[in-house]
């Protein structure tokens, strides 16, 4: 068997690196599995902690916030190796707690819309045939978390940029103080999230009408589920009040399985996944 080549990125802690430890687990010795961290010091120290464990993990650096980031990352891999079989951007900006929208809209949509699509577009560019490529996301991303008026704007069929330039619509919405009258919910959360999984649904339909595509690629939304991790533990007193947590172990075994799907398998593809089913996104 060829030597696989997996990318996680957004992996120094949390659901990543558990991810990256189950699935370098998982692989042979030869296969390689690569972190991604924006501060050498933490890739290292990630990657350090899975050596004292006996496996042999790469890393390499890639900031979501940086728009030539995503090529850079993109470039590395596919000088060493030619190629990916596994691509998961786990990388995401959340709302702070007790911060108003205005505060947050724009780094959260930068991040997770555009920085998403930048992901995608760049790894899809390096996929071999039957490669895994996902954005984890949210259960929250579906249409039913925002008013029915707003739904056209997150049409699949309307194609990655014309939804991140619907966001870029709520940015300035939100800034301008009028998102309210606009029909935009209170909390940036949740356009944020619709508009991180429209955008890797669109763009997973426009891959299947690209003619360089690679056969056999399946390109995904993931949901894990409510984990306690340093991202969610700020929230649990308020956000998610009242709702238990796994641990990023257990999260990571649903994104485990949903990267390993085996070549000849068709679905899920284009959709948002979470406990290994699919959730209806409304369109």
């Amino acid at each position: 068997m060829a030597q696989r080549i997996a990318v996680i990125a957004g992996a120094t802690r949390g659901i990543g690196f558990a991810l990256t430890r189950a699935l370098a687990q998982a692989w042979d010795a030869e296969d390689r599995v690569y972190i991604t961290a924006r501060r050498p010091a933490d890739g290292q120290a990630a990657v350090d902690r899975l050596a004292a464990e006996g496996l042999a993990v790469g890393w390499l650096p890639f900031d979501l916030a940086d728009p030539a980031s995503p090529g850079s990352l993109a470039a590395s891999l596919g000088e060493r190796h030619g190629g990916i079989d596994i691509a998961l951007l786990n990388g995401a900006y959340i709302p702070r707690a007790g911060r108003p929208a205005a505060d947050d809209a724009r780094p959260m949509i930068a991040a997770n819309s555009h920085g998403s699509l930048r992901f995608l577009r760049a790894m899809a560019a390096i996929l071999r045939e039957n490669a895994r490529l996902v954005v984890v996301a949210s259960g929250l991303g579906i249409l039913k978390s925002l008013p029915a008026a707003l739904w056209p704007r997150f049409a699949t069929a309307r194609g990655p940029d014309a939804i991140n330039a619907a966001m870029d619509d709520y940015v300035t919405a939100v800034e301008a103080g009028i998102a309210a009258a606009e029909g935009w919910p209170d909390w940036v959360n949740l356009p944020s999230k619709v508009g991180q999984v429209a955008v890797t649904r669109a763009f997973a339909r426009a891959y299947l009408g690209d003619p360089a595509r690679r056969q056999g690629v399946l390109i995904n939304a993931a949901c894990p589920g409510l984990t306690l991790t340093d991202a969610t533990r700020d929230l649990m007193d308020t956000v998610f009040k009242g709702r238990s947590a796994q641990t990023p172990d257990e999260a990571a075994r649903d994104l485990l399985w949903l990267v390993t799907l085996p070549p000849g398998t068709r679905s899920p593809d284009g959709e948002l996944v979470q406990h290994r089913r699919v959730l209806p996104f409304g369109d």
